[in-house]
This record gives C-alpha cells, structure tokens and sequence, in this order.
C-alpha cells in the first residue's frame, strides 16, 4: 500500500514525456503538443529532463504549467541580449532556435555540419512564406535568395561553407546575433579572402599557427583563395625569385666589366628572317596575356588589404575571364603548330643533342664574357639552341599545359570531386596552378634577361618585332 501510494503521489517525470508528446507515436489527443522526440535526443539538452525547464503539476491532465525557465537562467546571455536588442531581429531565442533540438556549434562539429546547422535556421523564415507571414505580419512573403545572392561569386559553393552571419553581421564584433538590414551587409571579398581573416577567426576558430596552412581550421571541409597559403611555398617563391634577380646582376655586371676589357669590333649586321607573323603575335598576346594573369592571380592568392589597388572581386572576374582567353590561344598555339610545322622547332631534337647543351650551357656562363661566338646559328628550320629547344619544350608543351589544365578546372569546381588525397580538391589543384604559375615567373624573369645575349642587347628584342634574326659578320647566334 505504501509503494502504491508513493506512485500515485510521485510527479511525472521528464523521462515520461514522450509517452504522449512524441509525434512518432501518432497520438491524437486534444491536450497534447507533440514533437519529433528524436530531434530531441540528438540535441544538445538530450540530458536535461522536461521538467528541468517546465515548471508545473504533471499529475493531471491537461497539465498545468507554472512556468517555463528562460534560456537567460542557464545561459549567459547578457552580451547576446543587447545583440538581439541592436539587432532587425528583436525575436525571442524560440523564435529561431527550437529549444527541443538545439544543436550544438562548437569548434570540434564539422564546418559543413555547423553552416547546414546555422543557415537552417535562416531559411526557415526566409525560405517559407507561412512562417515569413507569422514573424513578420507581412503577406509579401521573403525575398528570393537566390536572386538576392546573383552578385555572389560561385554562390552555390559558398552557400556550402558560408554562414549567413558571415555577411549578415558586424564583421568587427564577436558575436553573431545583431543581425544587420540587407543594406548593411558585408560584400567586401576581402573580409574573408584573407590570411588573417576576422570573420573565419570569430566563426570557425583561430587557425593553428605552427603549421605552414596559414588558415588550416578550413582545410579539412573547403578551400578559400587568399585566406589558405602555404607560407613555406610563398617562401621559397620569393627567394627564388631574389636569388634569380642577384644572379643576373652578377651575370650582367661581368658582361659590362668584360666588354670594357675586350670592345666588339664586329662587322656589319646581317638580317635573316625567321619569325613567321603568326609566332610573333602570338608570342606578344600570350606575354601580355600572362602578366594580367600574374597580377591578378597574385592578387587573388596573396588575399586581401584594407585599401587595395585592386579589389579581389576586379580581380578574380579578370584573372577568369583572361584566363579562359588564355585557354584558347594555348589551343590556337598548338593547332598553328601542327599546321606550320612549328612544334618540330620544339620537339625534334637536334644531332649530339647532349653535347649541344653543354656547349651553350658553357658559353652563358664563360664564352659570353670572353667575346666567344655563339656555338649555334638560329635559322628559319632550327629557331632554337639545344639548351633553348629544352627549356621551352618543358615550359610550353609541360608547365604551360599544366596551368592552363588547373586553370580551367578552377574556373569550374562543380566537376571536381570533394577531396584529392584527403585533402579538398580546390586547395590541391589551386595549389599545383600557383607552382605552376611561380615557375613560368621565374622562366619569365630569366627569359627577359637572356634575350640580351645576342650579338647586340637589343638583337633579341627586335627579332620578335620585325620577325628577323640580327647577326654580326664576326658573330652570330
């Protein structure tokens, strides 16, 4: 009888909820508010009883509930609140967050997982107009989103690892809650197009510094340019190109040294013509083509400053469309070509092919200063020396193909797979198009130097202007 009488006495506990309030079950009852108790369990209040938060007698039927806890009485919501207050969203937490199946947020959930979390809860007004019409008492309905977004580069791919209060709040406050008007949002690339970006820093967590990722806490679900670099490659890029530049100095200032020693006393320049028109305007427009591309990938990889000369949206809607232009007057090059017999200049290699290299390959670093003639004449049927034929074999039919190959599969993601070698296939492929990019750099660089080596400095330069080959009688390439 005891037992019986403390059954009978005893409250219904939380545990007991879901005999009635689970719309699983598919109770029909008057008195009951039922919800997806699933949901709920897989939240992060699955370990707080029902009562723990609704005050009241269980006993009968309908219950009578004293009161239901505020969020404030177990959160800390001081900040949050004069958030909200600031906010064109002055709702109640309920409002957009179920309190039956919050989810948690925390650093360690998956960043895919935290934007599908947090933009749900966006688009569950944005997205329905019956709930539009509840929170707002507006029979417009909420604007299209998409339509909303078309300025928003990729915008399918940032709906994927962007969160809504990127844009949509003060870019300079921690929290995320003064949710700002549609005026007011954030549309600089740059705010996130940064190695020290705030917004990824105050979102998705502060990056681990002692790896050479300069915004690793993104690497493992996307890629974003300018904001992930590999500052070992930039590194090494840099010095490459220092060491380069020291190297021609020196090579340049022994030229004027011997010269002063042992004056030319060439002859008269004899013209032969080499350069078909089609090769010299190609060779113009691809130069001018690549340093655009240069300035603006750079641009783009590098990330943002807060006064740029160059906004990384200018940018990267240049380096594209450019890039594209460059695509197709790779293919031009290459078909041309074939027609013209040009490739054979290229890829036909030339008697004691071996042998020829080590003789230019010693007179670059030793004949040039002693007077020496050039070991190989450039004629309209062999255009290039055995070291020359080298060089621009693996620049053009390898490095060039392989930038132009990344290059396209950047200017579309949407065909390349989530990840390559565990990590995301934006970052690797971004990553093989910027090595390719820093090495046609430094063949760019070296290049514009030894075009000076020709029996003249300026011989070089106006062989690919007027298309014909200077040699002095004594001399000759």
């Amino acid at each position: 009888m005891f037992l019986l009488l403390v059954l009978i006495a005893w409250p219904a506990h939380g545990d007991d909820c879901d005999d009635c309030h689970d719309a699983d079950l598919g109770l029909e009852s008057r008195y009951a508010t039922t919800f997806e108790w699933s949901r709920f369990i897989d939240g992060a209040h699955a370990e707080l009883d029902c009562s723990e938060c609704h005050l009241g007698d269980y006993r009968d039927v309908p219950h009578v509930i004293e009161t239901t806890v505020s969020c404030s009485e177990c959160h800390d919501f001081e900040i949050i609140e004069d958030e909200v207050e600031a906010s064109v969203h002055f709702f109640r937490c309920a409002f957009c967050h179920d309190p039956h199946a919050p989810k948690g947020l925390d650093s360690d959930t998956p960043m895919r997982e935290r934007v599908e979390t947090g933009n749900t809860i966006c688009r569950q007004c944005h997205e329905d107009a019956d709930r539009w019409a509840q929170m707002t008492g507006s029979d417009q309905g909420p604007a299209d989103l998409t339509e909303v977004h078309d300025w928003l580069p990729r915008m399918e791919k940032h709906k994927k690892i962007v969160l809504c209060v990127c844009c949509h709040t003060p870019s300079d406050q921690p929290g995320v809650h003064n949710i700002r008007p549609a005026a007011e949002a954030q549309r600089r690339c740059e705010t996130c197009h940064h190695r020290d970006s705030l917004i990824a820093t105050r979102l998705y967590g502060d990056p681990q510094r002692e790896t050479w990722i300069t915004n690793d806490v993104l690497l493992g679900d996307a890629y974003v340019k300018g904001a992930m670099r590999n500052v070992l490659v930039d590194g090494l890029f840099i010095l490459a190109i220092v060491l380069a530049l020291l190297g021609i100095g020196v090579h340049a200032g022994l030229r004027v040294a011997a010269s002063k020693r042992n004056p030319s006393n060439a002859g008269t320049v004899e013209k032969h013509y080499v350069y078909d028109r089609w090769v010299r305007s190609w060779h113009w427009i691809n130069a001018l083509l690549f340093v655009v591309l240069g300035i603006t990938g750079f641009r783009i990889h590098f990330g943002g400053r807060q006064e740029p000369l160059l906004s990384f949206e200018t940018a990267f809607h240049i380096h594209n469309l450019v890039g594209f232009l460059m695509a197709l007057w790779f293919v031009w090059f290459l078909v041309s070509g074939k027609i013209t017999r040009n490739d054979r200049s290229f890829i036909k290699p030339p008697a004691n092919w071996f042998k020829g290299i080590m003789l230019q390959a010693r007179f670059y670093l030793l004949g040039v200063f002693r007077g020496d003639p050039h070991p190989f004449h450039t004629t309209r049927e062999r255009r290039f020396n055995p070291l020359q034929q080298v060089v621009y074999l693996v620049v053009m039919y390898g490095i060039f193909m392989f930038l132009v190959v990344t290059g396209l599969l950047l200017l579309y993601p949407e065909y390349l797979p989530e990840t390559i070698v565990g990590r995301p296939a934006g970052w690797v492929v971004a990553t093989a198009h910027y090595l390719f990019s820093v090495a046609l750099v430094l063949f760019l660089v070296v290049h514009l130097y030894l075009i000076t080596l020709g029996d003249k400095p300026g011989h070089g330069l106006k062989s690919m202007i007027d298309g014909n080959h200077r040699q002095s009688r004594h001399g000759g390439e």
